[in-house]
């Protein structure tokens, strides 16, 4: 069984009789995600909170699945469980500035694979803060725009295609307010399709023509916005025209 788990948290895991893989799948609580039961399996969230010794408590998503598998060179015919793949790229990316939930648990056997992450406190979805955060001005959108542009960037730089960029997968928190124009930490999720690419001058595209097709609540403008900051181009010239014309109606 591959098995890892953090040495930051093993023991409050131990405290709760949770280090084990066993006992993480044996935990019985209520549903962040109601597991969902397609392609021949099932794969489900729970949200668990811990207190240490100190009183202060810690949320974790425990995620686990069964039967959700993915065919590679090393498993060409049984697969192996999507978490796999999502462990493997989070423990890649400690090496890049790509923010993203820190890994605490994880293991896999045979056709059931258990993936535990500490909770980006404080964040909300990109998607949720769109819809909610009516007051924001001109220059805290744009703001946002450059964040969100500046951690895609960092991620195809590490050459990961995410290859489910859409806006409910990018999380930011709010770090200045209080009557000043806001700042935005962002951090990713979720990455059970992606793959380091050595093609990925080419593949990023996709990434961003999904995440251009799947966010309703940006104006033309904003995306504008968005597309420049990522390709650090000031003056809009015909070929990033051309680009960001075919991406806009791809993504259609």
């Amino acid at each position: 069984m591959n098995t890892f788990v953090s040495s930051k948290y093993v023991a409050l895991l131990q405290q709760h009789q949770l280090d084990s893989f066993s006992a993480l799948w044996g935990y019985q609580g209520e549903w962040f995600e109601l597991p969902n039961r397609e392609r021949g399996g099932w794969s489900g969230v729970n949200y668990i909170e811990l207190r240490d010794d100190a009183g202060q408590t810690h949320g974790f998503y425990l995620k686990r699945q069964q039967g959700h598998m993915r065919k590679t060179w090393r498993h060409p015919i049984v697969g192996e469980p999507t978490f796999v793949r999502e462990y493997q790229i989070l423990q890649y990316l400690k090496n890049y500035p790509v923010a993203t939930p820190e890994l605490v648990f994880f293991a896999a056997n045979k056709d059931h694979a258990i993936l535990m992450t500490k909770a980006l406190t404080g964040f909300v979805s990109v998607d949720h803060f769109l819809k909610t955060a009516t007051h924001l001005t001109l220059k805290s959108k744009r703001r946002l725009m450059q964040s969100l542009a500046g951690i895609v960037r960092q991620l195809h730089d590490a050459r990961v295609q995410h290859r489910s960029l859409y806006a409910k997968h990018l999380f930011v928190r709010v770090l200045v307010e209080n009557g000043q124009a806001p700042a935005f930490d962002v951090a990713m999720i979720d990455f059970e399709k992606s793959r380091i690419s050595c093609w990925i001058f080419i593949t990023k595209l996709f990434d961003l023509m999904t995440l251009h097709y799947r966010t309703d609540d940006l104006t033309c403008t904003h995306r504008l916005y968005f597309f420049k900051e990522y390709f650090k181009v000031n003056q809009w010239t015909f070929f990033y025209k051309q680009l960001f014309n075919y991406m806009r109606l791809r993504a259609k």
